[in-house]
């Protein structure tokens, strides 16, 4: 029997989705979970493998199993840290497959401007002691949209499993954060699939981008 769930997970506990041995990852608790639940190893698998330090509040995640056990959602939450909570767990659709079955998949990337230091806003952000304007941006955003060769947002290591993706939203605004009222700039991609690294590297060169460079020559150096 196929189960799916929704898992959520702050990241900075883990070194990244996939098993790695000797690191806390997210799959290794789940799978250990498991482990201990049906007395054999369940293999999980999932919409898309985030890095380390990301944080998810919406994975899709699959794995086989014998049976439903009763009160299987409580019993892998008391299983796993704290900083990872499986959300809903029930029976899949036929030939249900996380990564192959999933639609699109959607990043949000923060950036505070405060001059001071938010303890609310820990893990949760890139935190610089300024930042420009949403506005500075705007005309470098249509360029990352539709499908291209995304192999300059990634490191070299990656380059050859392919680095052609689809992005049908690519979004920047300012939004205010409702635990530390904060104003912040959001940053928002969705797409078919990602590279590793590539919404921090592609973060990181928006910013040099409108920090350095005169605003008609940010699209063409993108």
């Amino acid at each position: 029997m196929i189960l799916a769930a929704t898992v959520a997970y702050e990241g900075s506990s883990f070194a990244g989705f996939q098993l790695q041995k000797d690191v806390p990852t997210v799959q290794s608790h789940l799978e250990e979970a498991l482990r201990v639940l049906y007395k054999s190893r369940c293999i999980i698998h999932c919409a898309g493998r985030t890095d380390a330090g990301v944080h998810a509040t919406g994975q899709v995640i699959s794995f086989e199993v014998p049976e439903i056990r009763p009160r299987l959602l409580p019993s892998l939450n008391a299983l796993t840290p704290d900083e990872l909570t499986v959300l809903d767990v029930r029976p899949a659709p036929e030939g249900f497959h996380p990564r192959f079955s999933c639609i699109a998949r959607q990043y949000e990337y923060l950036i505070s401007s405060s001059p001071g230091w938010n303890p609310f806003l820990r893990g949760r952000v890139w935190h610089r002691t300024s930042a420009p304007p949403a506005r500075e941006f705007q005309d470098m955003l249509p360029v990352l949209q539709g499908e291209q060769d995304f192999g300059a947002f990634t490191r070299p290591q990656y380059l050859e499993a392919g680095t052609r993706r689809y992005l049908d939203l690519v979004e920047l605004d300012e939004k205010v954060d409702l635990l530390s009222g904060e104003s912040l700039l959001s940053f928002r991609v969705r797409g078919n699939a990602f590279l590793h690294n590539m919404i921090r590297i592609m973060v990181g060169t928006l910013m040099m981008l409108a920090e350095d460079w005169p605003a008609d020559e940010r699209a063409d150096r993108l």
